[in-house]
């Protein structure tokens, strides 16, 4: 029976570990090189694919992903870090009246409001931990340092974010993303991670005006600030999987994730249960599914690849720079690891079944393992057929 072990046995970290420089990622030595993030080739790109037929990529496909994603980043901005539902600052929708006291009750009952309130705003799973400020970067993607300070509300300038000492607690969300749209990767129909991004804006908006709302402040974050997968981790929502992405048991690697760093005090949530990582070793489907050979085939390191990884825990490193190449290549991201994961299931008894064995008898991994590749699970759909199908 695989056991739940505690943070430090899911995700081993060396005392060597420092914080990372978000300009050092992979996205970011991108950006330092290029000037730009992601460069599908603009107007140009998408005529000729559009003119040349390509399946996926008409322009219905592009419409529909554009429209997914409007909500990741507003109009006019090019960074997430305190813009639109982000801010770090209140929006003044959720204001507390200044003669009324701000709420107060246990740590537990503060995460039994916030759970409530935001599995209605749209989340699929919630978690609570203390802030480990090893997963905040150093710097932000476009150079702003990240500090923390002795003063009441965080707040930005073009030099520096600040993150109160006293915002101890984090939030971590998940937010769904559609099983039968991701089975149409690496085209634009693959518009799950789009609308995941838009998701991810709303919800942690939503989430964070909430807690303003009782007398608290809040930072709410996307994909920036801090690294998303160890508090999600930390935060008792999953395990990381051998394509470096969180994969939790109710949906897989089928999730966006968003954080909110706040002074409510909260509870720890406990660690998900095990047996995931143990899967991940036998399993190897994304890895050999990998268009640009991007993802780890051996064991678990403790050395990333080019500086672009930050080395010092336990986990299997992603080339991303290869991912990065083949983006480009194909004029899209590319989302295939998440469509082969055998943990990408649609709900159902007989997943709920293999999951438990999974989790409780690890012995038979490998006889689901090839039971997912016998029952041709992680398949590309036709794109063709997208707009002929009824709902």
């Amino acid at each position: 029976m695989a056991k739940t072990r505690n943070f430090n046995e899911n995700y081993p970290v060396k005392d060597l570990y420092r914080r990372f420089d978000q300009r050092d990622t992979a996205f970011g030595q991108r950006l330092k090189r290029t000037g730009s993030i992601v460069n599908f080739g603009g107007d140009e790109d998408k005529t000729k694919r559009i003119n040349q037929g390509i399946s996926g990529f008409s322009l219905l496909d592009y419409a529909f992903n554009s429209a997914a994603g409007m909500y990741e980043t507003l109009p006019g901005e090019h960074d997430s870090q305190g813009t639109g539902f982000y801010s770090w600052e209140p929006l003044g929708i959720a204001r507390k009246p200044e003669g009324v006291l701000r709420w107060e009750g246990t740590p537990e009952k503060a995460a039994k409001i916030i759970f409530k309130a935001a599995k209605y705003f749209g989340a699929a799973g919630i978690g609570f931990t203390n802030i480990d400020k090893r997963w905040v970067y150093t710097n932000a993607r476009f150079g702003r340092e990240i500090v923390f300070e002795d003063v009441e509300e965080g707040y930005l300038t073009d030099e520096k974010a600040v993150i109160p000492e006293s915002h101890k607690w984090v939030i971590a969300l998940t937010v769904p993303m559609e099983y039968e749209e991701t089975r149409y990767s690496p085209t634009r129909l693959e518009v799950a991670t789009a609308m995941g991004y838009s998701r991810m804006h709303l919800l942690a908006g939503h989430v964070a005006e909430f807690i303003r709302g009782l007398g608290y402040h809040s930072i709410p974050c996307g994909n920036d600030t801090a690294l998303s997968v160890p508090i999600a981790i930390q935060a008792g929502l999953g395990h990381l999987g051998r394509h470096g992405r969180l994969i939790t048991w109710e949906r897989g690697p089928l999730v966006r994730i968003c954080k909110i760093f706040t002074d409510i005090p909260l509870p720890q949530s406990p660690q998900a249960p095990g047996g995931i990582i143990e899967y991940c070793e036998v399993c190897k489907k994304c890895a050999k599914h990998c268009p640009s050979q991007a993802i780890a085939n051996g064991p678990r390191e403790w050395v990333g690849h080019k500086g672009f990884n930050n080395s010092g825990a336990l986990k299997w490193y992603s080339n991303a720079e290869k991912c990065l190449d083949y983006w480009h290549e194909i004029g899209h991201g590319c989302n295939n690891c998440f469509m082969v994961c055998s943990f990408t299931k649609p709900s159902g008894l007989k997943h709920s079944v293999v999951k438990w064995f999974i989790r409780n008898v690890p012995l038979l991994n490998r006889l689901w393992v090839w039971a997912d590749n016998a029952m041709g699970y992680g398949k590309m759909k036709d794109p063709i057929k997208y707009w002929e199908q009824t709902l």
